[in-house]
């Protein structure tokens, strides 16, 4: 089964309402509308080592296995890694990254 296959046969097995929020990411559409974005913005890889490079170089099979993952309720996000960078009133910021 090629590509295009696999991504109709899981849009297709979609039941979920419009208005359910984790129903509407369901669609590789907006997945991929979202890496586009990502993308344009110069995003910076994860805590997941990441890049956007290795991202754009397999982004179709890349977006079916995330919507694979998020259909099956598998997909574990990776833990975001917190820093703390000086504010100029001498107290810290948490920042994620």
């Amino acid at each position: 089964m090629n590509l295009r296959e696999e991504k109709d046969k899981v849009n297709q097995e979609l039941k979920l309402k419009w208005h359910s929020i984790y129903g509407q990411i369901l669609f590789d559409r907006k997945l991929t509308a979202a890496w586009k974005q990502v993308e344009a913005n110069k995003g910076c890889g994860g805590i997941d080592e990441e890049t956007i490079e290795t991202f754009g170089a397999k982004e179709q099979e890349k977006i079916m296995e995330i919507l694979k993952e998020l259909k099956e309720r598998t997909y574990k996000p990776s833990p975001v890694r917190r820093e703390y960078i000086p504010k100029k009133n001498g107290k810290m910021r948490p920042l994620v990254s």
